[in-house]
């Protein structure tokens, strides 16, 4: 049998109140869900990211001399 989607005997409202008293000073203090702190962190992966594709292509054009170094001595 097929399960039906759409059931809603969940109890779950789709359509919540949202006058129920939420205060938005309360969503900014869980770290989770405060905008700044996840740019910060967004901000930090990607300069660790940054940092680590420069030093791969830093190795790959070091590595890239060595051998030009080694042809030219033979």
């Amino acid at each position: 049998m097929d399960k039906d989607f759409n059931d809603t005997s969940n109890n779950f409202n789709p359509y919540m109140n949202m006058q129920s008293g939420l205060d938005m000073n309360e969503m900014y203090k869980d770290p989770m869900f405060n905008p700044i702190i996840q740019y910060e962190q967004a901000y930090s992966y990607y300069k660790y990211l940054c940092m680590q594709m420069d030093y791969k292509i830093k190795c790959k054009e070091y590595e890239i001399m060595c051998k030009n170094n080694q042809n030219s001595n033979k």
